[in-house]
């Protein structure tokens, strides 16, 4: 949306753009002023009949108090003078335009006075009831579609509530007419305010229009176009003058232009010329050295690889007969160390040995322990059997005591004695017999983890026995390596007192290369910077001359 807002007024003209808030504040004024016109007129007028409509229904009220104080019992006569007055008042109001219609109601029923018996309209009885409940006042409504003023007092004169009603379009017609001349006058007030508006807003945006007519043509490059402002506004003259001072400066500082931009490019044509030859000449310098730095280079290359072969030839035999001195050593180690634990293997099997029978004869005894222990519960088990047969005997001679009386008495105490000592042997038997339970378990335990390791004991012997046969092996292919070796050394010390002249021949050589790839390099080095120095001279020449013609055709755009 406020893309659209911005590219509908990026399309909108400044004449369009004064010409809207002109044009709008105009109408809303003139509309503000006449429609506030009309509702005040319209008002006033409601006002007015209004307050005469309750001057006339108090008149009425008067006019008929003093006819019955006049015709008092003549009630006929009464009515008769009271109508002759409501015609009087209904000429007077017809005279000044206002059209009305009387009733009275009495007891809720309206009753027409003869001179508006064919002209009231239907009284509805909301209307009615209102009337009745507030006697005196003004009120209006619309029936059948037509508004109504009504004015009703109540008289005591009539036993009822004397009413006038009035239609509103009766006294509103010239309001209305004077809405209608109101909108006229609206409508030709916009008319001629917009065309003076238009003329207005014209005078201010045509200057600007030929102004903005001969910058276009400025902008294609006519220098040569004026511009002719008809106008007295100060703004616009200080404008035209600033204009016409900068096209005098722009067609000045063209021609200086197009002066210089014809020497440039002359210039720029001499200097692409010259250097173009430069370039050829530098570029025929550059291959020639070239062809030298080639030759230096594979010369260089080649002596450098040989130095380079025969150093990694020397370092390969240092580092083989360094690598044979220390596997000589190693192997000298070796077949010590081989020797030792040959040694050491022996002495291992014979502790072994020692040890498998130690562990036999751990075994045998422990299995004696578990032996003894069972013959240990055998006597355990009589000795509770014995304290058993001795609790039965404390117990009958603690009977018999009891049988005696006073003469057993001593003899009970010892069978209680005897009785308490049964209980102890049978307790520490008990006791005995946990123990010996225990230990029992314990030694069976013991002798199954001796087996074991009996049987650990002699696998071990074996894998060393088989270690033992491996060690002989190693030893007798250990002699042999070494009296290889011993000849592969005289051999590479032979071999490593001719690489020093060798090494020293290569040096030599590499060492002029390097020296004639330098001077090459160098001579190269020199030329590539002055090629490029004239290159960019050249590049700087054509910069200069495509300069010059594109400030030439700029300057071709303009017409002076």
């Amino acid at each position: 949306m406020k893309q659209f807002s911005n590219r509908l007024l990026g399309k909108t003209t400044l004449r369009t753009r004064l010409l809207i808030p002109f044009v709008t504040l105009m109408i809303i004024a003139v509309v503000a002023v006449g429609v506030s016109s009309y509702i005040q007129a319209k008002n006033i007028t409601t006002t007015t009949i209004e307050d005469r409509l309750a001057r006339e229904t108090e008149l009425i009220d008067y006019i008929a108090e003093l006819l019955n104080f006049t015709y008092v019992g003549q009630d006929d006569y009464f009515m008769q003078q009271l109508n002759g007055n409501i015609r009087t008042q209904k000429k007077q109001l017809e005279k000044d335009g206002i059209e009305s219609d009387y009733f009275y109601i009495t007891d809720s029923t309206v009753t027409p006075f003869p001179i508006s018996e064919k002209t009231l309209p239907e009284i509805p009885d909301s209307l009615v009831t209102h009337i009745t409940e507030e006697k005196n006042g003004q009120i209006q409504r619309t029936i059948d579609g037509e508004r109504y003023s009504i004015s009703y007092q109540e008289m005591e004169e009539i036993n009822g509530i004397y009413s006038v009603i009035v239609p509103t379009s009766s006294f509103m017609g010239p309001i209305n007419d004077m809405g209608f001349l109101s909108i006229g006058i609206i409508v030709v007030s916009i008319v001629i305010s917009t065309l003076l508006i238009i003329l207005f807003v014209r005078s201010l945006t045509k200057p600007l229009s030929s102004l903005s007519k001969t910058m276009r043509e400025v902008r294609k490059g006519n220098l040569n176009s004026n511009v002719t402002l008809k106008t007295t506004i100060p703004e616009f003259i200080s404008l035209h003058k600033s204009y016409d001072s900068m096209i005098n400066h722009m067609r000045t500082m063209v021609n200086q232009l197009k002066s210089t931009t014809v020497e440039l490019d002359q210039t720029g044509e001499d200097l692409k010329v010259s250097s173009d030859n430069a370039l050829q000449s530098s570029h025929d310098l550059i291959e020639s050295i070239n062809v030298v730095k080639i030759g230096a280079e594979q010369t260089a290359t080649s002596s450098e690889n040989s130095v380079s072969n025969s150093m990694a030839m020397k370092h390969r035999i240092e580092e083989m007969m360094n690598s044979m001195n220390v596997v000589f050593s190693s192997s000298e180690s070796m077949g010590t160390s081989a020797v030792y634990g040959e040694k050491n293997i022996s002495e291992l099997i014979t502790t072994i040995r020692s040890f498998e029978k130690d562990f036999g004869h751990l075994t045998k005894t422990i299995k004696q322990v578990n032996d003894y222990s069972k013959s240990i519960s055998k006597l355990v088990g009589l000795i509770q059997g014995i304290a058993e047969q001795t609790k039965l005997l404390s117990l009958n001679a603690a009977i018999e005591a009891a049988r005696a009386g006073e003469a057993g008495k001593g003899f009970s105490v010892v069978a209680n004695e005897v009785g308490k000592l049964a209980e102890q042997s049978s307790s520490a038997a008990n006791d005995i017999t946990n123990s010996i339970s225990n230990m029992e378990g314990i030694t069976a335990n013991a002798t199954k983890e001796f087996e074991q390791m009996l049987k650990k004991t002699s696998t071990n012997i074996s894998m060393a026995n088989q270690s033992k046969e491996s060690f002989d092996e190693l030893m007798k292919e250990i002699t042999e390596v070494t009296a290889k070796l011993e000849g592969m050394q005289g051999e590479l010390h032979h071999f490593g007192e001719l690489l020093p002249n060798l090494e020293v021949t290569a040096e030599e050589f590499a060492s002029i290369s390097q020296e004639t790839l330098a001077s090459a390099e160098e001579m190269l080095s020199s030329s590539e910077h002055q090629y490029k120095q004239m290159e960019n001279t050249h590049q700087i020449g054509l910069k200069l001359t495509g300069l010059s013609k594109s400030l030439s055709g700029i300057t071709k755009m303009f017409h002076v």
